[in-house]
């Protein structure tokens, strides 16, 4: 399920990509943007199962970026930075469709979420596995959009705490929370999910 936490080595890349995109090298943007497109895609449509809207709320945000680019000022991760603008972007045109309303630090219903499985993290060799598998995104269901969010940006992209409370305008220790709360419901509703491995073995 888990991705390889974004290392130093990549982080410096990064780095090194900013410095060059500030003095207008294209090639250093595009370089950035093949790296990161597909998470970021990835990320939009957690938001949203609309492709064109993900799509052009990606475009805004590196039109932006390129725009921009003498005046940036990244504190973050690269990463981090770019997963950010994605949010705020994408959080904006569900407001102006109405989807949603004003999102609120402590309201953990104000938008949605999806967080499923994906063939990488289960295969799906017969029925029984289909079956554990229902069991198991029915449990993610369960939790808010917040805490599906803090597991994604955690588990799937790498990102630290401080990072992922920039990123959702939370403090760490509200990330924290989020994420304890999420293990804990995992948890107490895993036990029905091993217990079918289990019958199944039987």
């Amino acid at each position: 399920m888990a991705r390889i936490p974004l290392d130093s080595h990549s982080a410096q890349e990064d780095a090194s990509l900013i410095v060059q995109v500030r003095s207008g090298d294209y090639d250093s943007f595009t370089l950035l943007y093949n790296k990161y497109i597909r998470q970021l895609t990835q990320y939009g449509l957690k938001f949203t199962p609309d492709m064109g809207a993900v799509e052009d709320c990606l475009h805004d945000v590196f039109v932006w970026l390129w725009a921009n680019r003498n005046k940036l000022n990244i504190h973050t991760s690269v990463k981090s930075y770019l997963f950010k603008s994605v949010r705020t972007t994408m959080l904006h045109w569900l407001q102006k469709q109405h989807r949603v309303q004003t999102i609120n630090a402590g309201d953990d219903q104000s938008y949605t979420f999806e967080l499923q499985l994906t063939p990488e993290t289960l295969f799906l060799q017969n029925e029984q596995q289909r079956q554990i598998r229902q069991q198991i995104e029915t449990v993610l269901l369960t939790l808010t959009a917040k805490q599906k969010e803090v597991i994604y940006l955690r588990y799937y992209e790498g990102l630290n705490f401080e990072d992922i409370a920039q990123n959702m305008n939370l403090s760490v220790k509200a990330c924290y929370k989020l994420m304890g709360r999420a293990i804990s419901v995992l948890r107490e509703n895993m036990v029905c999910c091993l217990f079918l491995v289990l019958s199944f073995k039987l």
